[in-house]
Formats: structure tokens, sequence, C-alpha cells
């Protein structure tokens, strides 16, 4: 899991405007089969996000430059989830560390790896 760390300064969303808002996580790589209603992902208007699986909290400052996004500093609580959900945020982190790239198709937000491997799928949420 993501430890509490400090934030570096990131730029606020200019460069992903069209990521604001609320998400829910609808596909993990490698993660397997969760209730999506229980997730939720959400870029604020000042550049953060913060999101959760259902058990820990994570938030931080995604580095966004057109189509590029990264997410180097993440911090989040350290509660002991049951499983699988466990297993479930330790694959979220690692995608989540491993994204370089986004698109956006209609409703659907996809985060993907230096390959455009998509790595975590997103529904729009409000």
């Amino acid at each position: 899991m993501v430890a509490l760390v400090a934030l570096a300064a990131a730029p606020a969303l200019a460069d992903g405007d069209a990521l604001t808002g609320k998400w829910r996580v609808e596909q993990v790589r490698d993660g397997g089969a969760f209730d999506a209603s229980k997730t939720s992902f959400e870029f604020l208007p000042n550049g953060r996000m913060a999101a959760t699986l259902g058990c820990n909290r994570m938030m931080g400052e995604p580095a966004i430059h057109g189509d590029k996004i990264s997410f180097s500093q993440v911090a989040g609580t350290r509660m002991a989830c049951p499983p699988p959900l466990d297993q479930l945020e330790w694959k979220f982190s690692a995608a989540l560390e491993a994204t370089r790239t986004y698109r956006i198709e209609g409703a659907k937000l996809t985060f993907a790896d230096e390959k455009n491997e998509p790595l975590i799928v997103f529904r729009r949420a409000d």
C-alpha cells in the first residue's frame, strides 16, 4: 500500500480539465472482480486527486501534461483491509505508479502504461 509521503508541488488540472469530477473504478489490471459501486476516484479543481476502493483512502497531486499523467507521490491510509480488497488495493497502487497516459472516450477514462496497455478503467460517476 502507499505510505504517507510529502507531496511535491504539481500544476493544477489545466491540462486535464476534462478529468475533473468523480469517477468509479471499473477495472484494475489483474485485479479480478470487485464492487465498483464502493469505489471513488475524484480529480478536484485544485489539481489534487482523492480515491478509495472501499477501504483505504488515497490522495495526491498528479502531474498532467496533455495526455500524459503520472502519480509519483500519493499518500494514503494504511488500514488492514479484508481479502480480496487488500490485494486489489496493492494492484491499484501499482497500476497508478505505472500510469503514463490517459484517454477519455465518452464516459470512460482509461489509464495506460508506457506501451499504451490499459491499467485502470473508470466510468464517470457524476
